[in-house]
């Protein structure tokens, strides 16, 4: 039997298998064999430091950087197995500036090796260690390089598909920069380059960036310690960024200066972008110091890179000092807008803050305020130091508030934050300023351009009300003061200076004040230009003593300049006034006090001129001096012209006096019946022209001229009745202390009764009656002149010689005097006396001490004359005097203690007559 025969089927099969199989192995020993030959490799690599890198690949790299206008200079260049490329000391060196750009201790670029096998190159980590950059010599002002940024060292590290940047730093003059973060890779690819662009090149660039450079250094030096740190993640799906700013000090200014300054702003791509700004402390002008500073800023979401203002800022600022001052805390929300920017402003004030709200038009470049406050009290103590220190006034002095004021202003302000209009509103209760207590007061202001205009200024206190308008130019510096209402001047003596009291001290207004109107116009800070215009009214005026019923007057007046004229003034007792009165103060700056340095008067008056030095307290002395001599019983009627203008401390008077009355009026004492005197007073100088006065149904005319105490007098008497005569000078005389004349009996001189006619002319000194020397006569007619004890004396003597042809003559009875008299001081001579009656007659010749009231006359008696009949009384009388001449008389002793010696003048007999009126006990003389 034969074996069965094998399949070719199964031969191949068994076939293939063996090939395979042989296949499998030679493979696997080749795998081995090249696992073998790494790890041989590697260990091999693991012993080696450094690689020498190839040459071709160092000069590849030069004549790529060398196209782009840069040599590339190094001390050295290694290749780690581990993929690192390291360049010992490398330069970037530019041939066109003839200077080094970039320099660096070492740069490390470290390489993927997995990369490599495949043929592409990655890198995964980046180093720079001590890097800086230069500005070329020829960009410097010194002609050397100068390094602009140092210190530069940089990691980086590549980490699934993004770079993480461990640190990144560098200092740029005294700025200290720190960065780090993270970049998607994708991020990080640039753009194709345009093949029509101009390719750049690095020393343009550095000619663009070095200026840049350089002013950044020149700002930097304001900063003391600056520094700059920036996180930032820019991921696919997460962008964002946190930068830290900040300095030790900011020097804005000369002026300004921060203290620990620090901005920190974080932003998240999609989200809302968010600044800080804190300062610890900020010197501003003015000695103004802010603590505490705080500025947060918010950007609203997806904000668009040109949007550059944020949605919202808050502002907040406390313990502010002005020069050691405290402020109030200040506290603003801004939000910024495309169109328009608000702003609330608020000062916090402790009771009643001050809020501003800010509107601002972006197009126009114009804004808007509108404020409100309420001052009270507690807020003008809080705002005192301020006044204190800009404006050295003490607001808690000037004014006291019972309630608080309300105040609303809305302004316009153009480009230049200037206001173009304005418009406020203020309203204030009970409030004190200046001493003046007002009850209520409201404003309107407005602003159009250059010019303020307060329109309505409402002012009450108690019974007093009226209203202010006020007009300011800003350019022009022209302003204008409208008053209407009735206001008591001396309520507001605290707003103006010194002259304005002194003006109006002494008087009392009433409760209502004075009707005023006036307009004041003037150039601001040009006192000079000063000048009112305006009327005035007020009824029951105390005017310095005086009081007046009525008193109407129209102002002008121009700087220290006053006139008020078509004044009409009234007492309740009839008294009127009318005329005008300017006068003129100034500054002595002896005492740096306003006086009165000049004042003009021209009137027509019956009011009581003794009130002048009252009135006229500031020419008190001088009025006094020239109203001296008068007194009356009701005031004459005077149209009075003056000046009187002040010279070291002395006023130099001109003054015209036109004095009427028809009432009784003494001058020196002396009273006559009435007046009418025309005076001019010219410093120590008193000229009266023309003087009349009645006196007993007669009229007394003089002249006078007064120099110091010197006076020349020329008086005249016509027609005065004797009596009458008699009596006003004994009226004299006992007032300048004559007891004689204190003695006589008014009724006694009356009685004399007669007619007189007098003139003297002579000189002396004012009010003293035994200074005068001059010369005069008189003559007296129709009077009793036998009723003086004289006389009486002497009919006692004739009845006594028993005579016969004497019989008849039981009294003598003299009715008529005559004689001329010389006046020697206290001496009166008479030298060619006559006294003449019905059947006697006495020529006489003698003198009368006015001192001492001595008399010292000799005389002829002549007691059978006859004056009766005027054609035929002289033969008659002829051979009567031949016989009456025998009788001579010696009168001695004193007016009223008279001694008569009668003698004849051939026999020398002589009888003593003794006076029969009671002795004194001391003789009667002016004390």
């Amino acid at each position: 039997m034969s074996k069965p025969r094998k399949s070719p089927i199964r031969f191949a099969w068994r076939s293939a298998c063996k090939s395979c199989s042989a296949l499998f192995q030679w493979c696997y020993s080749v795998i081995v064999l090249l696992l073998v030959s790494a790890t041989i490799f590697a260990a091999y690599v693991a012993t080696l430091d450094d690689i020498p890198v190839p040459n071709f690949i160092i000069r590849e790299l030069q004549s790529q950087l060398r196209n782009k206008g840069i040599d590339l200079r190094m001390s050295g260049v290694r290749f780690q197995p581990n993929g690192r490329i390291i360049f010992q000391q490398p330069e970037l060196y530019s041939p066109e500036l003839g200077s080094t750009i970039v320099a660096a201790r070492s740069a490390v670029a470290k390489l993927k090796l997995s990369h490599l096998a495949f043929g592409s190159v990655a890198v995964d980590e980046v180093r720079l260690s001590s890097g800086r950059f230069v500005i070329p010599a020829m960009l410097t002002p010194s002609g050397e390089p100068a390094t602009a940024i140092r210190s530069i060292n940089f990691e980086a590290t590549h980490r699934g598909q993004r770079w993480n940047i461990d640190y990144a730093n560098c200092a740029i003059g005294n700025l200290k920069v720190s960065f780090a973060g993270q970049v998607d890779d994708s991020l990080l690819a640039l753009p194709p380059p345009n093949p029509d662009a101009p390719k750049p090149s690095i020393s343009q660039a550095v000619l663009k960036f070095a200026p840049k450079i350089t002013e950044l250094q020149q700002e930097l030096k304001r900063l003391e310690a600056p520094f700059c740190t920036v996180d930032l993640s820019v991921l696919n799906k997460q962008q964002s960024a946190d930068i830290h700013v900040g300095a030790k000090r900011v020097r804005i200014n000369p002026e300004t200066l921060v203290h620990d300054l620090v901005v920190r702003a974080q932003y998240t791509l999609g989200a809302r972008l968010h600044a800080k700004v804190y300062a610890h402390k900020a010197e501003l002008p003015q000695g103004t110091i802010v603590e505490k500073i705080h500025l947060d800023a918010n950007w609203p979401e997806n904000t668009p890179p040109q949007q550059i203002l944020p949605e919202s800022i808050h502002f907040s600022a406390t313990n502010a000092t002005l020069r050691g001052i405290t402020l109030p805390s200040l506290y603003a929300v801004a939000h910024p807008g495309s169109e328009t920017h608000s702003a609330i402003v608020q000062f916090s004030f402790p009771q009643s803050p001050i809020v501003a709200r800010i509107e601002h038009q972006v197009a126009s470049k114009t804004s808007s305020v509108d404020l409100t406050a309420q001052l009270d009290s507690a807020t003008l103590e809080a705002l005192n130091p301020i006044a204190l220190e800009l404006a050295k006034q003490d607001i808690t002095q000037l004014a006291s508030l019972e309630k608080a004021i309300d105040l609303h202003a809305i302004a316009q302000l153009d480009e230049a934050f200037k206001p173009s209009r304005l418009e406020a509103f203020a309203q204030a209760g009970p409030t004190s300023i200046q001493g003046a207590n007002i009850d209520y007061a409201s404003t309107h202001a407005t602003l159009r351009g250059p010019q303020i205009d307060l329109h309505a200024i409402r002012l009450q206190s108690g019974k007093q009300k009226g209203v202010i308008k006020i007009g300011y130019n800003l350019d022009t510096l022209l302003r204008r003061i409208l008053v209407e209402g009735s206001f008591d001047p001396t309520m507001i003596n605290g707003w103006f200076k010194p002259w304005w009291s002194a003006m109006w001290d002494g008087m009392t207004f009433p409760e209502e004040g004075m009707l005023t109107y006036l307009d004041s116009q003037a150039t601001f800070k040009r006192p000079d230009t000063v000048f009112v215009t305006g009327t005035g009214y007020v009824r029951d005026l105390d005017l310095r003593g005086m009081p007046v019923d009525e008193l109407r007057t129209r102002l002008f007046s121009l700087f220290h300049y006053v006139d008020l004229y078509d004044m009409e003034l009234a007492t309740a007792d009839g008294q009127q006034a009318i005329g005008e009165i300017q006068f003129h103060m100034d500054r002595d700056v002896r005492d740096e006090k306003d006086k009165l340095t000049g004042i003009w008067i021209q009137a027509q008056s019956t009011l009581d001129v003794k009130n002048a030095p009252n009135i006229l307290w500031e020419i008190a002395d001088e009025s006094a001096a020239i109203l001296e001599p008068y007194c009356y019983d009701l005031p004459p009627y005077i149209s009075a012209r003056s000046a009187s203008v002040r010279h070291l401390d002395e006023y130099l008077n001109d003054i015209d006096l036109e004095l009427q009355t028809e009432t009784a009026f003494t001058f020196y004492g002396f009273p006559f019946e009435s007046l009418d005197a025309f005076v001019h007073i010219d410093d120590d100088v008193i000229d009266i022209p023309r003087a009349e006065a009645r006196l007993g149904d007669g009229l007394v005319k003089a002249t006078a001229f007064i120099i110091g105490d010197g006076l020349e007098v020329d008086a005249q008497l016509d027609q005065v009745g004797f009596g009458q005569a008699l009596n006003a000078s004994n009226t004299y005389f006992a007032n300048d202390g004559s007891e004689t004349a204190q003695a006589m009996d008014p009724e006694r001189l009356l009685g004399f009764g007669g007619k007189m006619d007098a003139q003297f002319r002579g000189n002396g000194i004012v009010g003293n009656p035994v200074s005068f020397r001059g010369d005069g006569s008189f003559s007296i007619a129709d009077a009793d002149l036998g009723s003086f004890r004289l006389f009486g004396l002497l009919s006692s003597t004739i009845n006594a010689l028993n005579l016969p042809i004497l019989k008849h003559l039981t009294t003598l009875e003299f009715s008529r005097a005559k004689s001329p008299f010389l006046v020697e001081e206290e001496i009166v001579r008479f030298t060619a006396g006559e006294i003449d009656g019905p059947g006697a007659s006495i020529k006489t010749n003698g003198t009368y001490n006015i001192e001492t009231d001595a008399l010292n006359f000799s005389a002829r008696l002549f007691p059978l004359r006859n004056n009766k009949v005027p054609v035929i009384t002289p033969i008659l009388n002829l051979p009567l005097d031949l016989f009456s001449n025998i009788f001579e008389i010696s009168v001695g002793g004193t007016f009223d203690q008279p001694k008569l010696s009668l003698f004849n003048s051939n026999t020398r007999e002589k009888i003593e007559v003794e006076s029969t009126a009671p002795n004194r006990e001391h003789r009667p003389t002016r004390r």
